[in-house]
């Protein structure tokens, strides 16, 4: 799966923050490809939220294990709908993360892909969905990989998030945060204990 423009944005916070270590590596096409060692830890999940003007992005990567408790091409009826309730449960941004109210913000859109299968039926607006065979795989190691973009009426209200994962998706027990709000930046590893995060 390729990089997506809010990974390369934090990437090098999340190096700083030594929760990765990155090697380039020219491909043989000549495009430059990152490798980021220890990114695929069952449990963990890795979390990108950048807030530019009034426009909010998230990214959610996580194993799948950590989803749907298995990571391989469903291969029973329960296993296609486990995979599907968790494709329906990624598509909607409050069963990720909960914004302060007074900031306004309102979904734009929102991708759900992963190698598990190849085709899902639409979830909602702006849902897409990437066929198997055009992403990357690592061996065995399936992913989940989820962006949603707000729209905010008053982006100065973000000053905290509260991470609402931990409770839809049980088996995620730690999310590896990396936040860009304006000219500010962090890192925080979170716990279901303590779901909240504030901006400082």
């Amino acid at each position: 799966m390729p990089l997506s423009r809010l990974t390369l944005i934090t990437l090098p916070l999340l190096i700083a923050a030594g929760f990765c270590t990155a090697e380039m590596h020219e491909h043989a096409h000549g495009e430059e490809l990152m490798q980021m060692q220890g990114s695929h830890v069952h449990g963990e999940v890795i979390l990108n939220v950048v807030l530019e003007d009034d426009r909010l992005d998230v990214e959610m990567i996580s194993p799948a294990m950590n989803i749907t408790g298995f990571e391989h091409a469903p291969s029973t009826d329960q296993e296609r709908q486990a995979l599907d309730d968790a494709i329906g449960k990624l598509g909607q941004a409050g069963n990720l993360l909960a914004l302060p109210g007074t900031a306004g913000c309102e979904a734009a859109a929102s991708t759900v892909e992963t190698s598990l299968t190849e085709e899902h039926a639409g979830h909602g607006h702006g849902h897409d969905h990437e066929p198997a065979a055009e992403q990357e795989h690592d061996g065995d190691h399936a992913e989940f990989h989820v962006t949603h973009a707000f729209q905010c009426d008053e982006p100065g209200a973000i000053d905290s998030l509260t991470l609402t994962l931990f409770s839809h998706f049980p088996g995620v027990e730690k999310v590896r945060l990396q936040w860009i709000h304006g000219q500010r930046q962090g890192a925080a590893v979170v716990a279901p204990a303590s779901p909240a995060v504030t901006f400082e």
